[in-house]
């Protein structure tokens, strides 16, 4: 690494001895430049940023001192070395405080100035390579922090100081000892969106998510602190240290809430179909528990109650709890009765309520009707039926309720965006 120098000083002969009567390309250096007043000097060091400069202190149209102060506010950080014939210490002392790593008095010796110089080029290198480690450490620095948290949840990290130690030095908003829960937020049908969209679209639809979870789980949130991080492709991970008295889930269940409504307002083709199945765990006293939790809160994640529609559910739960009761029997009624023929008007007769009723609670609570909530059950089910190779798509259609091949085939792409033949490619 050739480290650049400029001298600024009024005397030619000053300037002429250090440019010529030293190899400086022996030593690891290179003159850029010259100038004879401050003033100059400033203009060069702004535009080419030398690694060091050698000024004098007395010369015209600006001297050295304010020349200094002047690469100060124009934020350079040369290495400033002074080379002056007036020893008096306040000019020492004021060249220091303008940033001047040495002081030399005129007429100075070769072998000084090139000590002198050698011992500032490896400051400036040695700060170089500094620099440049904590930019790299701080490209790398997320995936340091995921792979310390996977190995915590996969139980590879257990001591209580240990984990202290390493959430202060990656300055994880975390502590051993507080109470803490984990939310677990799936992507439904992930696999499937990977092979509808472009790399690109999918990777900006990741950060489209991340940047709204983060916002409404950990921005906005005033009743938790925690950390939130993509575990797997489609699958993110907070974990939440809640700093209020009450019920922290119930808490976060409206967090989550707030995050779907946000999500459905971003005008983009690609946000307009997607559910997510959310997971919240058991509030556990310490954080060295964090693989318990995160158990928890998947098991709860995959309590997916209907498919079709975003999804919150507390660890114990099952799925359906924010719900009234007669939306609980009709979920229950649809997953027992959907391979026959089931309305509205049937289920509602079950439960001794009015058809006009049940399908207003339906649109209330779950947003949709009660023949779209049956449709969803059904698509999800015939996607399970699929998957097995000697399963026909006829044989799938009847299993889940319908007589009529086209007609289901039909209602499938409408759901899925694929035909049942086109999906059974996809998975395969």
């Amino acid at each position: 690494m050739v480290l650049t120098i400029l001298v600024v000083d009024d005397e030619y002969l000053v300037r002429k001895g250090i440019r010529e009567t030293i190899s400086w390309e022996n030593y690891g250096f290179t003159i850029i430049g010259e100038a004879d007043n401050g003033k100059e000097g400033l203009q060069f060091a702004i535009t080419h940023h030398p690694d060091i400069i050698i000024t004098d202190i007395r010369m015209p149209f600006m001297d050295g001192l304010e020349f200094m102060a002047k690469l100060q506010e124009a934020g350079l950080n040369s290495r400033i070395i002074v080379l002056s014939g007036y020893g008096e210490f306040d000019y020492a002392r004021t060249a220091i405080e303008n940033g001047a790593v040495a002081y030399l008095l005129k007429p100075v010796e070769n072998e000084k100035l090139i000590e002198t110089i050698t011992k500032v080029g490896e400051k400036v290198v040695n700060d170089r390579n500094t620099f440049e480690y904590y930019q790299r450490l701080q490209i790398e620095l997320p995936a340091i922090k995921k792979q310390f948290l996977l190995d915590l949840i996969n139980g590879d990290i257990t001591g209580a100081d240990d984990i202290q130690a390493k959430l202060r030095l990656l300055q994880l908003p975390l502590a051993v000892n507080d109470t803490n829960l984990m939310v677990v937020i799936k992507l439904d049908e992930f696999k499937i969106i990977t092979q509808q969209f472009t790399a690109q679209t999918l990777e900006n639809l990741r950060g489209m998510i991340f940047d709204s979870i983060n916002q409404c789980l950990v921005i906005e949130s005033k009743n938790s602190r925690g950390f939130i991080f993509e575990k797997n492709p489609g699958e993110w991970v907070f974990i939440a240290q809640p700093s209020c008295s009450g019920d922290p889930g119930a808490v976060l269940r409206e967090n989550c809430k707030t995050f779907f409504t946000k999500l459905k307002a971003i005008d983009r083709p690609e946000v307009s179909n997607i559910t997510f199945s959310i997971g919240i765990s058991n509030v556990h006293s310490t954080i060295t528990k964090i693989g318990r939790s995160y158990e928890e809160a998947t098991v709860a994640a995959n309590c997916k109650f209907l498919p079709g529609t975003n999804s919150v559910v507390a660890f114990g739960d099952n799925g359906v709890t924010d719900c009234h009761a007669e939306i609980k029997k009709a979920i229950a009624y649809i997953r027992a009765h959907y391979a026959e023929n089931i309305t509205a008007e049937t289920a509602a007769k079950e439960f001794y309520i009015s058809p006009s009723y049940l399908m207003h609670l339906f649109k209330a609570e779950l947003g949709k009707t009660f023949n779209d909530s049956l449709i969803d059950y059904r698509i999800e089910m015939a996607k399970e039926l699929l998957q097995d190779p000697s399963c026909r798509i006829y044989e799938v259609c009847q299993k889940v309720g319908y007589t009529d091949t086209k007609y289901f085939s039909q209602l499938f792409k409408k759901i899925t965006g694929m035909s049942p033949k086109d999906y059974v490619k996809k998975i395969s």
